[in-house]
């Protein structure tokens, strides 16, 4: 398993449910390293254009079009998609598989809920 971690180090993370517990998330990465051998990788996105930012978003749509969840609202509103992905919403991709296409993406909404990026990583310690 690999993960991908982005978020721009510049911004102010928003005071939003998908970002409950981001703050403990670097610390329980590394504990993953340690106990698990998860492989991790952080991209600060703080000089991404926003091409490259949509071409990451247009990457994490894919799981959740297959998985059925939503993240459209997660990282933006209807009208603006991705306005804040991995920006004031930071953005985990999961890859299990093969580098080229995430197998999943957190924060994201399941039936009425929403998964942090903590609550994914806790269920894998």
């Amino acid at each position: 398993m690999h993960l991908k971690l982005y978020f721009d180090s510049t911004r102010n993370i928003l005071s939003v449910p998908a970002n409950r517990g981001f703050s403990e998330v670097l610390e329980i990465l590394r504990k993953l390293k340690k106990e698990k051998k998860v492989i991790f990788d952080i991209v600060d996105t703080k000089k991404f254009s926003k091409e490259n930012l949509w071409d990451v978003y247009s990457q994490a749509m894919i799981p959740s079009v297959f998985k059925k969840f939503k993240v459209r609202q997660i990282f933006g509103s209807r009208r603006r998609s991705a306005s804040f992905f991995a920006r004031e919403v930071p953005a985990l991709l999961v890859f299990e598989k093969t580098e080229n296409q995430p197998e999943d993406v957190y924060p994201h909404e399941e039936m009425g809920r929403i998964i942090t990026i903590k609550d994914f990583l806790e269920r894998l310690l």
